[in-house]
């Protein structure tokens, strides 16, 4: 009884993590279609890319947190697995 508990306690905290994961991949997505609205449809203005590739550097680093992220998560699942 105490293992079933304890085995949906895992179960919740783990989607409470993969759901707050989610949001940050919704994140980085919403931050790349801003990046890209600065450009637009006028591709010749230099101060446009410029502000598009600060803004698109946002993004993927928000990407990028969002995937190590998921990465720890399902290492921590595999050992949660393993135990």
């Amino acid at each position: 009884m105490a293992a079933n508990r304890r085995e949906a306690s895992k179960q919740t905290g783990w989607e409470a993590e993969l759901a707050r994961n989610t949001e940050l991949f919704y994140e980085a997505d919403r931050l790349e279609t801003q990046a890209y609205a600065i450009i637009g449809s006028s591709l010749a203005d230099a101060g446009d890319w410029l502000r598009f590739t600060e803004a698109k550097q946002i993004a993927d680093a928000k990407r990028t947190e969002a995937y190590q992220d998921l990465m720890r998560i399902r290492r921590g699942m595999e050992a949660a697995r393993s135990d």
